[in-house]
């Protein structure tokens, strides 16, 4: 993966995924940090690329992830989120 298609293909997402951060956490800077760290990630696994089928949505779910991993860990209800 080069970094002209990291351009064309995750940038763009940008805005949906803070938006995707943001309510979740609802703090505008842990948002960003979040967004940040969901590119980084997925610039880091860009070899794996070609067996994601649905790179979006990938990067939707790695932002959800780490937006309610974040929000437990600040508010400290973790059983909130469980899976049942």
């Amino acid at each position: 993966m080069r970094t002209d298609e990291f351009i064309k293909r995750i940038l763009p997402l940008k805005d949906n995924l803070y938006r995707v951060a943001f309510r979740i956490t609802g703090d505008r800077n842990v948002s960003e940090q979040i967004v940040q760290e969901t590119m980084l990630k997925v610039w880091n696994q860009r070899g794996t690329w070609m067996v994601i089928e649905d790179l979006p949505a990938y990067c939707l779910m790695v932002t959800r992830n780490m937006a309610l991993q974040r929000t437990c860990l600040y508010s400290g209800k973790r059983e909130q989120f469980a899976v049942r």
